[in-house]
């Protein structure tokens, strides 16, 4: 028995948030520019992670990897060079293609998966019940504000090293209905209208999660 990836409602959610443009080729969020590098990447690197990881095993992987490891990363690239109003090149000069970023003592960390990862995958288990879930439509902007500490949002954490975020929800700005059966995705969740532009805090690990 074989198991195929459903690509019509890949490719549609693809679109649909705006990782390609109607001839289906990678363009710019122009939205996520407000976010620092760190955390455009980990946006598109969340999403890379769960659709690899949820299509592992299916017949047709090679299509999702080919939607992650082109369309997704390239999206990232020409999202970092409109922010920094540079080109594709220059983004990947000083990026990498494989997305590096370097912390504060000067070490290089990878989020996206490389080229090479992604090539090497397959053959696993499904892992994620939700294929195109309501965290699709989700950003997050981090706030700077000279506040006493406060305990992290999630459940069972006592951390006080937290940052302050405020959720905004793409779906709304890109002025899509998710009543709309014609124009949202099937299966596609849907992230609360009282959540827009509502601030969080949340500590550094949690954050990573998220």
């Amino acid at each position: 028995m074989k198991v195929e990836a459903p690509e019509i409602l890949i490719r549609k959610a693809v679109k649909l948030v705006g990782f390609t443009n109607h001839m289906g080729r990678p363009r710019p969020i122009e939205f996520l520019v407000a976010l620092e590098d760190t955390d455009i990447i980990k946006w598109y690197a969340g999403i890379a992670r769960r659709w690899l990881d949820y299509f592992c095993c299916c017949h047709n992987f090679k299509m999702v990897k080919t939607v992650v490891s082109y369309h997704l990363r390239f999206s990232c690239i020409l999202t970092l060079a409109e922010k920094h109003e540079s080109t594709k090149r220059e983004v990947i000069k000083h990026f990498s293609k494989d997305l590096k970023v370097y912390d504060m003592n000067g070490n290089y960390e990878v989020h996206f998966p490389t080229e090479r990862e992604v090539k090497m995958m397959g053959d696993r288990n499904l892992s994620d019940p939700k294929p195109v879930d309501g965290a699709l439509s989700l950003a997050v902007l981090r706030l700077a504000f000279d506040e006493p500490p406060s305990q992290c949002i999630a459940h069972f954490c006592d951390k006080t090293t937290t940052i302050l975020y405020r959720v905004y929800l793409l779906h709304n700005r890109l002025n899509v209905n998710s009543s709309e059966k014609e124009k949202w995705v099937q299966g596609m969740g849907v992230i609360h209208e009282s959540l827009n532009r509502g601030i969080t805090v949340i500590d550094l690990l949690h954050e990573f999660k998220l």
